[in-house]
């Protein structure tokens, strides 16, 4: 069983969310609750993780043998991104 206490899963924090959104809004009143940011950030990260994990796939399915491993390119990104904006 793993030890769950001293993993932490990577993600975005909600500071770094909300500086993002407010480059982006035209009005300087407009205001977004922390809830909600928290909540972006959780959306952002599973995004990402989604992303690593279809362009992993790919990589392993060009994968000849010629390498050690697989390895994840831009490329691979590139050609899951279509189809994973359109599923989110």
């Amino acid at each position: 069983m793993e030890d769950t206490e001293n993993t932490e899963q990577p993600s975005f924090k909600p500071e770094t969310v909300h500086n993002i959104f407010k480059t982006v809004w035209k009005e300087s009143n407009t205001k977004i609750k922390p809830d909600a940011t928290s909540l972006a950030a959780e959306f952002l990260r599973l995004f990402t993780l989604e992303a690593v994990h279809r362009s992993a796939g790919l990589s392993k399915s060009e994968f000849t043998g010629d390498e050690d491993m697989p390895q994840l390119e831009v490329e691979h990104l590139e050609k899951i991104a279509a189809q994973l904006l359109l599923d989110f």
